[in-house]
């Protein structure tokens, strides 16, 4: 459990030090669209907040909370980027993207479950 938390955690601080560099292409990759200026500072704002998750589920302290924390992100962050791909917003990364989230949600529901045990 201690390493995939180590895991999800080191990918969503990278995803956040990438979104808060360039958020214009990374939303062009996921989403195939442009943003404006106040996009850009939103993305940026997103990026902040994915290196803040990143640190509070780093696996040290209370295990159960760093996964429920990262376990909850990554479901809700793939039934949204089901629910954009569907409706046709989806970018060369999107799929890509959402198979890995979905991947890490089962991993996560099992070792939170192991944990309950």
């Amino acid at each position: 459990m201690k390493k995939l938390l180590i895991l999800t955690s080191v990918l969503e601080a990278s995803t956040g030090m990438l979104v808060l560099a360039l958020p214009a292409l990374l939303i062009r990759l996921l989403f195939n669209c442009e943003i404006n200026t106040s996009g850009v500072l939103v993305g940026r704002f997103a990026g902040v907040c994915l290196i803040a998750l990143a640190v509070a589920c780093w696996p040290e302290g209370n295990m159960h909370q760093a996964v429920s924390g990262m376990l909850t992100y990554n479901l809700l962050v793939t039934i949204y980027f089901l629910v954009v791909g569907i409706s046709g917003g989806a970018g060369i990364l999107l799929w890509p993207v959402a198979l890995t989230h979905a991947g890490l949600t089962v991993l996560l529901v099992r070792a939170w479950r192991k944990q309950k045990q």
